[in-house]
């Protein structure tokens, strides 16, 4: 198993929520860009999850 950096892999089902809230703000702008207000409130209420997660120290969540 590679450990090195943001980039490691994981058989257990982790999600890197820093990453994970990274690509959700990336599609949010995207999205709203396009003027495609639905999606981009999607990837926002999802981006900020992941922002809250890491706000309280919470580096991955777990896929159940």
């Amino acid at each position: 198993m590679d450990m090195k950096g943001r980039e490691w892999k994981s058989s257990n089902n982790l999600v890197d929520c820093i990453k994970e809230m990274k690509i959700a703000r990336n599609l949010q702008h995207d999205a709203d860009f396009e003027d495609r207000h639905k999606d981009a409130a999607f990837y926002k209420s999802k981006a900020d999850h992941f922002k809250n997660l890491v706000d309280q120290g919470i580096e991955f969540e777990p896929l159940f």
